[in-house]
């Protein structure tokens, strides 16, 4: 007897075929071999389409059982490990309606901040643990805001897992877990959050029916037996987002246990018996696949969107062609610790939550075109991400968790000994590595419920480390790397804000002199629109002389020149010219007003260009072809629009407002 695991990950598909009785592996595979593709159609987006994983999926399935020889009929329970916080769009047919806004995607976090705030802090850390942030709940709020076509469409939504789930049984079902993933599970209450429901306006009819973790939660149907190569009617017996099932394949069930991992992002995931928060939502609480037990077992996720997606970064565009992770860790190894005062961070991969939702990019530092090699890069490039795992766990030991210990997997960047050797030695931890993947932890978790394990523990018995890191880097140069990382983060930071600490006579120098080259280039930007406008009334009167020419004599040429024009002036390609220098100018000024207030009319949108550039009340109204009353109205009801209190200069709000 068989079972069969998966991890769906934005990166590939991942199974494997465990044996029952014995406990050992008898075949993994994965497909595709290389990662899939991240739709990215604006700056801070990621999509990928769910028929696209369903489609590997299904090959990965039959390669899988191609390769080991093993017969469908023998497998017993079937269990799903997958990408957490993304959402998945059905309509009634069960149909997907657009492409899966997943993990990374954060053009959701203005809606959950300010429904973090509006609900009250307060509220949302102690009966939801966390703010609705950048969540599954948030993405489906400004599904309903933006695309309110695809919206009154829908019909379910569902978590990654949950669709290839449904995919595989018929059955658009969830588990609280997975609420819980997306914010929307009331852990005072124990039920789906109605509040923060209530607050977006989604009805509760939308939230998938709830099966047990540890379930049969549906049976292989024929249709999908003829895609996967499995036999019809084998049990889906287990489901959980990758971090709580990567924390159950490595043994970690109990309060005080930590596991991470790095793969295209990186986690660190610890249990405790309580319900904690983080004020500042740097980390997030969810319920542990056990969670349903005793109701007393959270999972205390930290979350680094840049970890190993920088690192495979650095293989496709700095290794050489045909160089293996073997290659680069082999390189990197004969660079001393601290890679020469090469610093790079690797937070380009969209906002960090530990970061407090900053979106800082990465950044490379110090690099010596004399000095600095392949090598060099590949150090840094690991000890930057080992950097951003220590500064993260610190913030966990801040909130009483223990990291003296720390499991980890043997499929991902822990794998190098230069990155595991760097966290070890900072945090003076032992890292034990266990030969095991999500896939494999998801195949024995599935025969819990299926009766081939009489409990989770029985499960797991036989998950013990293989390989162990300790402290071995010397200490000294290790603090000196990292603390000037922590600096250039914190520089970074600070300038993603805008506003540093304690800034010395240089830095104001510098202040005062970007201020000036801003209002340098606003005085240039509004010269260049008043040439515009200028240009544009001239033509305006040469269509009119040539309506009078053509009135008088009938000469069709004419005509067709008056349209020409017409059609020029009724364009919009100089207004989005505008925009895209305003945008260059003044921090994506357009892009975050639209993000933070969408629903802005091209009218409103230029009445706040002009007053951030300052002008008069007379100025805009020629700007915009109104009268001086016109503007004034124009501007009273973008004030009401935009709650600008009364008696606040509105110049003075768009200024100082913090626009995510």
């Amino acid at each position: 007897m068989y079972l069969l695991g998966y991890d769906i990950g934005s990166s590939t598909i991942k199974a494997a075929l465990v044996h029952a009785e014995t406990h050992k592996v008898v075949g993994l595979d994965q497909y595709p071999d290389q990662e899939m593709d991240l739709i990215s159609r604006q700056r801070g987006w990621a999509e990928q389409q769910p028929e696209v994983w369903w489609q590997n999926f299904c090959l990965a399935t039959r390669r899988l059982l191609e390769r080991s020889g093993v017969s469908p009929k023998e497998i017993r329970g079937i269990g799903i490990g997958y990408q957490m916080h993304g959402l998945v769009l059905i309509d009634r047919e069960q149909q997907v309606l657009r492409p899966s806004i997943i993990w990374c995607d954060s053009r959701a976090v203005a809606i959950g901040q300010q429904a973090f705030r509006e609900l009250g802090e307060e509220y949302c850390l102690e009966e939801m643990l966390n703010s609705p942030g950048n969540f599954t709940a948030s993405k489906l709020k400004w599904v309903m805001d933006n695309e309110p076509g695809v919206y009154e469409k829908a019909d379910k939504f569902l978590l990654p897992g949950d669709f290839i789930a449904m995919k595989l049984t018929g059955e658009a079902v969830t588990t609280i877990s997975g609420l819980t993933e997306g914010i929307l599970w009331n852990f005072k209450e124990r039920k789906a959050n109605e509040a923060l429901l209530g607050y977006y306006g989604l009805p509760e009819n939308l939230v998938p029916g709830l099966v047990p973790t540890f379930s049969i939660q549906g049976q292989v149907t024929k249709q999908a037996a003829e895609r996967t190569g499995l036999a019809p009617g084998t049990p889906v017996s287990y489901r959980a987002g990758d971090q709580p099932n990567n924390a159950l394949s490595l043994n970690v069930l109990n309060p005080g246990e930590v596991a991470a991992t790095s793969g295209t992002s990186g986690v660190v995931y610890g249990i405790v018996n309580q319900l904690i928060s983080d004020k500042r939502s740097r980390v997030n609480s969810f319920a542990h696949v056990n969670y349903e037990e005793n109701f007393d077992r959270i999972g205390v996720l930290l979350c680094l969107n840049g970890a190993g997606i920088e690192y495979s970064w650095v293989k496709r565009q700095v290794a050489r062609h045909g160089h293996t992770y073997a290659d680069m860790e082999r390189m990197a190894s004969t660079v001393p610790v601290g890679s020469d005062g090469l610093c790079l961070l690797p937070f380009g991969n969209g906002a960090e939550r530990m970061l407090d939702n900053r979106n800082v990019n990465a950044h490379i530092f110090n690099l010596d075109f004399n000095r600095h090699t392949r090598a060099h890069i590949y150090r840094a490039s690991l000890e930057g991400v080992a950097f951003s795992f220590v500064y993260g766990m610190n913030i966990l030991k801040e909130l009483g968790l223990n990291v003296d210990v720390i499991r980890v997997g043997n499929d991902n960047m822990f794998q190098s000994k230069v990155f595991s050797t760097t966290i070890a030695t900072l945090l003076d931890s032992r890292i034990e590595m266990v030969e095991t993947t999500g896939a494999v932890g998801a195949a024995r978790a599935s025969g819990v419920a299926t009766g081939l394990y009489s409990s989770l523990e029985e499960a797991l018995a036989r998950v013990h480390p293989s390989t162990v890191y300790e402290p071995r880097f010397n200490l000294g140069l290790c603090q000196q790397a990292y603390s000037y990382w922590q600096s250039r983060l914190q520089l970074a930071m600070e300038e993603h804000s805008g506003a540093r600490k304690e800034p010395g006579l240089a830095d104001l120098e510098r202040t005062e002199e970007m201020k000036r080259e801003a209002r340098k280039y606003n005085k240039e930007l509004a010269v260049s629109k008043l040439q515009l406008d200028a240009a544009n009334e001239f033509l305006v009167e040469i269509r009119s002389a040539l309506r009078d020419i053509g009135g008088n004599n009938g000469q069709a040429g004419i005509s067709k020149i008056v349209q020409k024009i017409s059609a020029h002036l009724n364009g919009r390609h100089a207004w989005d010219d505008f925009e895209e220098h305003f945008d260059i100018l003044h921090d994506d000024f357009f892009k975050k007003l639209n993000a933070a207030y969408p629903g802005l009319s091209r009218q409103e949108l230029k009445m706040c260009a002009y007053l951030k550039m300052k002008l008069s009340t007379k100025e805009i109204a020629r700007r915009m072809n109104l009268s001086v009353r016109g503007a004034e109205t124009c501007r009273y009801r973008l004030r009401k629009k935009l709650n600008v209190g009364r008696g606040e200069n509105f110049g003075v709000f768009l200024e100082k407002l913090r626009l995510i």
